[in-house]
C-alpha cells in the first residue's frame, strides 16, 4: 500500500518539520516510519514482514508474539477520545435512549471512514470499494448522489469553457492537395504544418500537434509533457478524420470505467475528457462514429490499450 508514502515531498523529507528527537504523529509517513522501528524486534521474532505486530501474556491464541492489533486495544483507545455517535432518529434501533452516546471505535469503522472520506480503494479494487464498501452505506446516498452531480457538472463546465479542437473534415484533406495555401490559412497552419498534420507525422493519440513546444501545459520552449487528454483542449491541438477511430475507442473504454470506479472517482478523472470526447464526435453523427468503431485496427486498440494503462507516459 502507498498511503503512508503519498505525503512525501519529491526530495524524499516527510511534510512536516520536527525537533531533534521528537516522533512524527502527524502524517501517515511519520506514522508509518514509527511503527516499523517500534515492531521491528516482534517481526523478527514471528518472522513476518507484516507492519503490526505485538506480544500477550494472554489472549484467544495464547500467550507469546502475535500480528495485528488486539481489539481491545481500539476500543480502549475509541474509548478515551470522547467521540459520540450521532443523534438516533425514530425507528432506529435504541431510539428509546435519550442524549448522547458514545461511538464505538472499530478496525471496520475507521476503514470504512477513511473510504467514505478520500472515495479510494486501498486494497481493493475500485469495483468493490463502490460495490462492497460504499453501496452498503446508504445512510448518505442522496448527498453522496448530488456530490457527484455537482463534480460532473464542474467538469462539463469545464470541459465547455474551452473551444473544441479544430478539426479537419474530408473535404478539407480532399483539398488540401489541391490548395494548401486556403486549407493551411483556414486551420491556422503553415502549410508544412498542414502537411505533415495530413500525413499523420504530428499524431500524438487523440489529435495533431502541430506545435509541441508552445504547450499552454509546459514551460515556453520546452516539449509538452502533458497527458493526450489534455490535447482535447489544446490550442495546438488538430484533428483529422484518420483520428475518428481511436476516439471512439478511447470514449468507449473511460464510459466503460464507470463500471469499475466509484461515482465520484469517475466524474473527477474523466468527466470532462469524455465530455470533450462527445463533443468532438457529434458532429459526426452516430452512423460515422459507428463506421469508425468497426473500422478500428488492431494497432489502434493496442494504441488505446498502452494510452490507457499508462503506457504511453514520460517516466
Amino acid at each position: 500500500m502507498t498511503v503512508a508514502l503519498q505525503d512525501v515531498s519529491a526530495d524524499g523529507e516527510r511534510a512536516v518539520e520536527l525537533g531533534p528527537g521528537r516522533d512524527d504523529l502527524v502524517t501517515p509517513f511519520g506514522v508509518y516510519t514509527l511503527l516499523i522501528d517500534l515492531a521491528r524486534d516482534t517481526r523478527r521474532w514471528l518472522g513476518t514482514d507484516r507492519l503490526l505486530a505485538f506480544y500477550t501474556a494472554k489472549g484467544k491464541a495464547g500467550r507469546g508474539f502475535q500480528t495485528g492489533v488486539p481489539k481491545q486495544s481500539l476500543q480502549l483507545w475509541g474509548a478515551t477520545t470522547g467521540l459520540e455517535r450521532d443523534p438516533v432518529t425514530d425507528g432506529e434501533q435504541g431510539a428509546e435512549q435519550p442524549g448522547p452516546r458514545p461511538l464505538v471505535i472499530d478496525a471496520r469503522r475507521l476503514r470504512l471512514t477513511w473510504l467514505e472520506i478520500h472515495q479510494r480503494p486501498v486494497a481493493q479494487t475500485e469495483h468493490t470499494l463502490a460495490n462492497e464498501y460504499l453501496a452498503r452505506n446508504r445512510g448518505n446516498i442522496a448527498e453522496y448522489q448530488q456530490l457527484v452531480a455537482d463534480v460532473l457538472q464542474q467538469q462539463v463546465d469545464g470541459a465547455r469553457a474551452h473551444r473544441p479542437i479544430p478539426v479537419l473534415t474530408d473535404e478539407d484533406v480532399t483539398r488540401a492537395a489541391v490548395d494548401p495555401q486556403a486549407v493551411a490559412a483556414a486551420h491556422g497552419l503553415t502549410v508544412a504544418r498542414l502537411q505533415d498534420l495530413v500525413a499523420g507525422r504530428l499524431d500524438t493519440v487523440l489529435a495533431g500537434c502541430t506545435d509541441n513546444i508552445a504547450s499552454p501545459h509546459t514551460e515556453p520552449g520546452r516539449p509538452c509533457t502533458a497527458s493526450f487528454l489534455l490535447c482535447l483542449s489544446c490550442p495546438c491541438a488538430r484533428a483529422t478524420p484518420a483520428h475518428l477511430p481511436v476516439q471512439v475507442l478511447v470514449r468507449d473504454a473511460l464510459l466503460a470505467r464507470q463500471q469499475q470506479m466509484t461515482p465520484l472517482s469517475w466524474a473527477r478523472r474523466f468527466g470532462q475528457a469524455v465530455t470533450q470526447l462527445t463533443d468532438l464526435l457529434e458532429p459526426f453523427g452516430p452512423t460515422a462514429v459507428d463506421d469508425a468503431r468497426k473500422a478500428a485496427t488492431a494497432a489502434d486498440h493496442d494504441l488505446v490499450d498502452r494510452f490507457l494503462s499508462t503506457g504511453l507516459d514520460l517516466k
